[in-house]
């Protein structure tokens, strides 16, 4: 399915819920032209915009499942459910950049950033976000014989990304209402790991292989799940790395945002393994200058990455996670189902953004 002929569910779910502030009751003609104008500028700004390979993931798993081509009916539905994926990453994206403190996002200011939004519409958007994909299941799957399924995938997977979040925000815990003093004995890659399988593999590879799945009525109890859940993990864990590494070294105007991580002290790879190499003197840089919105201390602890080798120790990484990647597709029963983890992993190799 191209990007254009999916594009064209979104419009018609956007007007579909757009149209529903018509039908609240109780609220004036101008109150709900004030909703209709201000959501539909949410909606069009927050949901479409990225690579949207989740949502056609979703597609290309009906694909597979099904081993022909979809009818009308069932490539609409692929491409609803993709979207309520789509609906979810803008709901996390626009909690998370407030969050973070994020300036851009795609390329343009985050939603909480433009003058008329703020933070306090940010906050309440987000949860908006959220509940839409709920309205958006109820609408055209309530008859469908997997909906409780398909909500459950949403539900779990939600509450599985909140508790990656919680990891990620807390790397360096708060005290007394800020930052506690940078502690790097936390950087572990045990932790790191917890963060991203949550916060990271269950949303932006498991759901849409477990949607896919639920849509075809394949049992709860089939080890098609578990085998999905497996490659995925992997690929959730090699898809954050990569980001890591592009939030140091990529430039803003090719990643479409300004990497926070140093500044925000996250626990990403980058530290975790520049603090595995680093000799005492090297880890005071670290001590001095990660966590501090400080540009200057931001490059130097940049520049100590580099000096630590670690696009070399990416790239190799990057080499080796393909060829483990490739290794467990491989063994994925019925072959026909390999295909769609060959089209997830076709899709992040390498990729610069």
């Amino acid at each position: 399915m191209d990007k254009q002929a999916f594009l064209k569910v979104f419009t018609q779910l956007k007007e579909e819920l757009i149209g529903d502030f018509q039908k609240l009751p109780g609220l004036s003609d101008a109150l709900k032209e004030q909703l209709t104008t201000y959501y539909t500028q949410c909606l069009e700004t927050t949901v479409p915009g990225g690579k949207m390979t989740r949502g056609l993931t979703v597609v290309r798993g009906v694909e597979v499942l099904k081993g022909r081509a979809l009818t009308e009916q069932e490539l609409f539905d692929a491409s609803v459910l993709g979207w309520q994926v789509e609906w979810l990453q803008a709901f996390f994206l626009v909690a998370d950049d407030i969050m973070d403190g994020s300036i851009t996002r795609r390329g343009s200011p985050c939603w909480y950033k433009h003058a008329h939004v703020t933070q306090d519409n940010g906050i309440n958007d987000a949860l908006f976000l959220e509940n839409l994909i709920y309205k958006s299941l109820r609408r055209h799957f309530k008859k469908h014989p997997s909906y409780v399924q398909l909500l459950e995938l949403f539900i779990d997977t939600t509450h599985q990304t909140e508790v990656g979040q919680h990891i990620d925000t807390n790397g360096t815990p708060y005290a007394n209402g800020k930052r506690a003093p940078l502690d790097l004995s936390r950087f572990t890659l045990d932790r790191y790991r917890g963060c991203v399988r949550y916060k990271t593999s269950y949303y932006s590879f498991y759901l849409s292989c477990a949607l896919s799945l639920a849509y075809c009525e394949v049992p709860e109890d089939s080890d098609m799940y578990q085998k999905a859940n497996d490659v995925c993990m992997r690929l959730g864990e090699y898809f954050q790395i990569q980001d890591d590494y592009l939030d140091a070294f990529a430039p803003p105007e090719v990643l479409g945002k300004i990497g926070t991580d140093i500044e925000d002290a996250k626990c990403s790879w980058m530290v975790c393994q520049a603090l595995s190499l680093a000799d005492e003197e090297q880890k005071e840089v670290l001590k001095k200058h990660y966590g501090k919105h400080d540009p200057a201390g931001v490059a130097k602890v940049k520049e100590l990455y580099k000096e630590l080798g670690l696009e070399r120790v990416y790239s190799e990484y990057e080499e080796e996670q393909k060829k483990e990647c490739d290794a467990l597709i491989a063994s994925i029963e019925p072959e026909s189902f390999q295909d769609l983890f060959k089209f997830l992993l076709g899709k992040i190799y390498k990729r610069s953004k």
